[in-house]
């Protein structure tokens, strides 16, 4: 019987076989030549390796084989990696997409792309393939987990919150998913859901630094200096220059501001002197009825609120409160005031307030009585005040009043 295929046809076949095989070959050596080349940080020849196994490779996904199919979408891949180590973001660019010309159907091209786009400042263009990513394979966690990242970082967050809870749902023990979670939460104002969130990434991740951080702001912002100065003392104990930098950023954010003394030297009256003859304070006084101005210059250690300092009704002037009486030095019967005591009042005149030194100067009148009898305790009159920093933070409740006798705020 005679063959149905002739000599020069079988010719031609075998030929295109060899041919095929040849370039199937030279494709998997350059490959291979590549990956080694960039193992050993030779980015620029690498990238050129890759090239040139593309060059051997058809452009289709058609009929190849598998191992091709992996071949091409490796040598895209690691080809578009090597020019982002050279800096090339417009080449690794142009690989990525060539890479999804070749297969439009793949998830994790379009997650690698995005980052490129979100290093470029591009994010209109990062969000359109992470969410073609997210359609393309929702089974993807990567996907909507930098999305929510991207979403959160353009101040985005009710968007951002649905794919961090996909991530989540996608992988409940990953940290990192729940943590982009109560960042996006904590950002819309849901403090116990953000805290709720947030505890469960430290849990599931050891030494999860920016995760500690954000749960100390979440306990901040809900008031909960305590909880708070807890994250302090763990990314402290962690040690690393990271987390001790979030330590320090998160101390300055729970901080509020303190009176921390009285500046004797810049304050006409002195509080020091305890229980005296008003006419001890000033030789004025030896005229019935005489009266005074008299100032206290308290130093703070933050910047304040200029507004607020120099606001009177936020300070407050009242004697000292205590349940020891003792008439001869006048404490306390709970603020009472002994019959020649002169009665401060309740608010200063006027405040003037020097922000270069963080000095806040207040003055008040005292008048002495009609037969020139008066006396006053002066360690025992308490200044307080209520005002904020510049930062409208309000005053530590633990140091917003100070009394000479204390000699440090309370």
């Amino acid at each position: 019987m005679a063959s149905v295929i002739d000599s020069s046809s079988l010719s031609s076949l075998f030929s295109a076989m060899s041919d095929t095989t040849a370039r199937d070959n030279a494709a998997v050596n350059a490959l291979n030549s590549g990956l080694t080349l960039f193992q050993n940080k030779k980015y620029a020849q690498a990238a050129a390796a890759f090239r040139q196994a593309l060059a051997y490779n058809p452009g289709t996904t058609g009929n190849i084989s598998s191992s091709t199919y992996d071949n091409i979408t490796t040598a895209y891949s690691y080809m578009a990696q090597s020019y982002l180590k050279l800096g090339k973001d417009k080449e690794a660019i142009s690989a990525y997409k060539q890479s999804l010309q070749f297969d439009p159907t793949q998830d994790d091209v379009y997650v690698s792309l995005a980052n490129v786009y979100i290093q470029d400042d591009r994010p209109a263009d990062a969000e359109k393939a992470l969410r073609t990513a997210t359609r393309l394979n929702p089974q993807n966690v990567v996907a909507p987990y930098t999305l929510g990242q991207l979403l959160v970082q353009q101040d985005r967050p009710q968007e951002a919150e649905p794919y961090f809870k996909k991530a989540v749902k996608l992988s409940p023990k990953d940290g990192n998913a729940y943590y982009g979670l109560g960042l996006s939460l904590e950002q819309q104002g849901k403090n116990d859901e953000a805290i709720q969130a947030l505890q469960k990434a430290t849990s599931l991740k050891k030494d999860f630094t920016a995760a500690i951080y954000e749960l100390g702001n979440a306990y901040a912002k809900n008031g909960q200096s305590d909880k708070a100065q807890t994250q302090i003392d763990a990314l402290k104990k962690i040690d690393t220059s990271e987390s001790l930098s979030y330590a320090s950023t998160l101390q300055t954010t729970i901080k509020q501001p303190k009176i921390l003394a009285i500046d004797v030297s810049k304050s006409s009256f002195n509080t020091t002197l305890g229980a005296v003859p008003l006419l001890a304070l000033d030789s004025q006084f030896v005229q019935p009825d005489a009266s005074k101005e008299v100032s206290v210059s308290f130093i703070f250690d933050s910047a304040m609120d200029p507004t607020t300092v120099n606001n009177i009704n936020n300070w407050s002037i009242r004697k000292a409160q205590g349940a020891l009486i003792n008439t001869n030095t006048g404490l306390y019967d709970n603020g009472a005031y002994r019959s020649s005591d002169t009665v401060v009042p309740p608010v200063p005149t006027r405040v003037v307030y020097d922000p270069t030194k963080q000095v806040a100067t207040i003055y008040f009148s005292l008048r002495q009585n009609s037969t020139a009898s008066g006396t006053i305790d002066t360690s025992r009159i308490v200044f307080s005040f209520n005002g904020k920093d510049v930062n409208g933070k309000k005053m530590d409740t633990t140091a917003d009043q100070i009394d000479g006798f204390a000699g440090k705020a309370f």
